[in-house]
């Protein structure tokens, strides 16, 4: 919900002419990269980190025995949140001049616990060796490495979603460049902070009576327009006949104004912020 905004009247606090407009990017190249980068980076991790050991237990299966020739080095099980656990267990060759080794790794939702636990290999290929304790958690396994999975799929297509949302919101915020533009108060939502020092605003404006949502990126050293005290409310601007506005940032810096226009702009809104107040 947008926040109660003043009224102003600022009808006359622009230049009645033609404004270009440079407007700020509303995902920058820099940003969408990196977080694409990361969450690609943390679905393939995860999948190289846990998904050998799994397919191979299934593969495994039941038929298995005792593991020949193979010793526990270590065997630990931690628990993350309450409900997550994570367990490694560290093998080597039994005769130390054969010089083999092996992690087990194993994630799942629950309680786990690394003693005891035993080394077991497949009957039908003794090279394939594990553990009863990866054996008898396989499902949980499967089951937390298929939500996590689509947690970041989720967070991919969201993202994905966001980009498209930031493109479409850019091609209008760019259409106004030409036009007379009028100032308007919009509802800031959230300010979060991204790479490379620069902050994302979302704000909330009234299109024909529905309630929309747009975003711009700013340099961390840059505010908005604020009109109101607690920083909810803020100016923009958008053309006559209405559309996405552009939120401004304190020092105009997307408008071309002359000196002279910007400073009759900032005593327009001085005034008008007045006359809101003591109205």
């Amino acid at each position: 919900m947008t926040p109660p905004l003043p009224r102003l009247d600022l009808r006359t606090a622009l230049p009645d002419r033609p404004i270009a407009v440079q407007p700020p990017q509303t995902i920058g190249p820099l940003s969408a990269t990196g977080l694409f980068v990361m969450l690609f980076g943390l679905l393939a991790g995860v999948l190289w980190w846990l998904g050998p050991d799994l397919a191979r237990d299934f593969r495994i299966g039941s038929d298995v025995g005792p593991a020949r020739g193979v010793r526990i080095e270590e065997a630990r099980c931690r628990s993350r949140l309450f409900i997550i656990a994570v367990c490694d267990v560290r093998y080597a060759s039994a005769a130390a001049e054969e010089g083999r080794s092996a992690t087990l790794w194993y994630l799942f939702l629950g309680t786990g616990s690394a003693d005891p636990v035993e080394l077991l290999a497949s009957r039908t290929d003794p090279d394939l060796v594990t553990t009863s304790l990866g054996l008898d958690k396989r499902w949980q396994r499967a089951f937390a490495l298929v939500l996590i999975v689509a947690a970041l799929v989720l967070c991919i297509t969201l993202s994905v979603q966001i980009v498209l949302q930031g493109a479409r919101t850019r091609r209008h915020l760019v259409g106004l460049s030409g036009q007379r533009l009028r100032p308007v108060v919009v509802g800031l939502e959230t300010s979060v902070p991204i790479a490379h020092k620069r902050r994302r605003w979302s704000y909330l404006y009234d299109d024909a009576g529905a309630e929309r949502r747009a975003f711009i990126e700013l340099p961390s050293s840059v505010d908005p327009l604020f009109v109101t005290a607690d920083r909810k409310g803020a100016l923009a601007v958008r053309g006559l006949a209405g559309g996405v506005p552009l939120l401004l940032d304190a020092p105009l810096s997307a408008l071309d104004l002359t000196e002279a226009e910007r400073e009759a702009f900032y005593a327009a809104c001085r005034e008008a912020l007045a006359a809101a107040e003591a109205g």
